[in-house]
């Protein structure tokens, strides 16, 4: 029998299952084991991997099984989040790391490897993987990319790094350069995108909208888009974004009729990713970091 092959996203970035609950007596931590199982409802394996992954929490903290007290107070609040199939792992190599320096370095993140912990998994991230990789279990990210974006992540050795360096983002001195392939063709070579962006309700995603006026929890957000290579149907276009939100370019480029390739939530054309790639970047005395094209977007244009 043939077997149909898994997408990406079904490979790396599967859905979850879910339940909470909130305890109504201490239990130790057997009998909150054996209730947690009862109430799931899942499989040994299923169970087994959200233990391992770390996606228990209690109180919202995650723990992994061997991190539970000995003892859950009546009152805790319980979130479980478990993979319906077990995800792959992307192996992160040294040819990753662009620069490694005495308090900080650079690395250049592989597409659908998360940059920190996600609810699910603790194991499963950039920062993990370079904290096995370096051996320093103090390195921390000093800022993101989405999980499907690939592309330059700086990460501090030390808190007072990882404060000094975020200080640079915060106060906008990252200067930041990213490569997007849309679809259809946007109608001007160069253009502007401004406006207060924030998080919106949405029961299935994490998603954020673009308004023409401050909102609370809505923060002002500008990218500048160059076009540059054009095959008639999909787009390389440069994004330079002098602000930092989240979700930030994916959806400029939506509000303007050219979403990403393969940006499921903001409305892409088809796609393996989201095919967006943090091509450079630029600090106050520190060399230009850049990260190697990605082989996908050689062969989507």
């Amino acid at each position: 029998m043939k077997t149909t092959p898994r997408t990406p996203r079904e490979r790396f970035d599967p859905p979850l299952l879910r339940l909470r609950w909130t305890t109504t007596t201490p239990q130790s931590r057997s009998e909150f084991l054996a209730d947690a199982r009862a109430r799931c409802g899942w499989d040994v394996a299923h169970f087994d991997s959200m233990l391992w992954h770390g996606g228990l929490h209690l109180d919202g903290k995650p723990h992994t099984g061997d991190e539970l007290p000995d003892v859950i107070a009546a009152g805790t609040r319980v979130d479980t989040y478990a993979f319906t199939s077990e995800p792959e792992s992307i192996v992160l190599g040294a040819e990753r790391v662009l620069a490694d320096c005495e308090d900080w370095l650079a690395v250049d993140k592989p597409a659908w490897l998360t940059t920190q912990r996600t609810r699910a998994s603790r194991r499963l991230s950039l920062e993990a993987a370079l904290r096995t990789l370096t051996g320093c279990a103090s390195l921390v990210a000093v800022h993101r990319l989405d999980r499907e974006t690939s592309g330059v992540v700086l990460f501090a050795r030390t808190p007072e790094a990882a404060a000094r360096l975020g200080r640079v983002f915060a106060e906008g001195g990252a200067h930041k350069r990213y490569l997007a392939i849309v679809s259809p063709v946007p109608p001007n070579p160069e253009w502007e995108v401004s406006g207060f962006l924030g998080r919106v309700l949405d029961p299935q995603r994490y998603r954020f909208a673009l308004r023409n006026e401050p909102e609370p929890g809505f923060r002002f957000s500008h990218t500048r888009f160059t076009r540059l290579a054009d095959d008639g149907a999909r787009v390389t276009v440069e994004c330079v974004p002098t602000t930092g939100r989240s979700h930030q370019i994916r959806v400029h480029l939506a509000t303007t009729g050219t979403p990403i390739v393969g940006d499921v939530v903001y409305g892409g054309a088809q796609g393996v990713r989201t095919l967006l790639h943090a091509l450079e970047l630029k600090l106050p005395g520190i060399p230009p970091l850049a990260a190697r094209m990605p082989a996908d977007f050689d062969s989507s244009t």
